[in-house]
């Protein structure tokens, strides 16, 4: 693995433990010891996607598993991964899926019912 994968990997690892707090690009170029610039550019080399992509990804991930695998509400949701609006929320889901979160979670829990044992 070269340095350039390396220094991604160590990104998704930053990723993973501040996306709640919704840190911009520039933190994690700061945290990596590089300028944004040259981060985007690792990033772009390596995945295909900008830092804010990546970034975005990662919320995303996290919003759909809460939707299908916690009863918090979307708001709740929201707030959790630092959206202040949940409106906000709702558009940026929406944006990245193609759903609503409500729709989102109304589907997958249809799917996960068809496997559910009856009775």
């Amino acid at each position: 693995m070269g340095a350039n994968e390396r220094r991604v990997e160590r990104l998704a690892g930053l990723i993973h433990q501040h996306f709640r707090t919704r840190q911009p690009a520039g933190f994690y170029a700061r945290q990596l010891g590089i300028s944004p610039t040259h981060l985007n550019r690792i990033v772009r080399e390596v995945t295909g996607f900008s830092t804010h992509e990546l970034i975005a990804r990662k919320r995303v991930e996290e919003a759909k598993r809460a939707l299908v695998f916690t009863t918090a509400t979307v708001q709740e949701i929201g707030f959790g991964l630092g959206f202040a609006d949940p409106a906000y929320f709702s558009r940026f889901f929406l944006q990245r899926t193609g759903m609503t979160p409500r729709a989102y979670r109304s589907a997958e829990t249809a799917k996960l019912a068809q496997f559910a044992p009856n009775g």
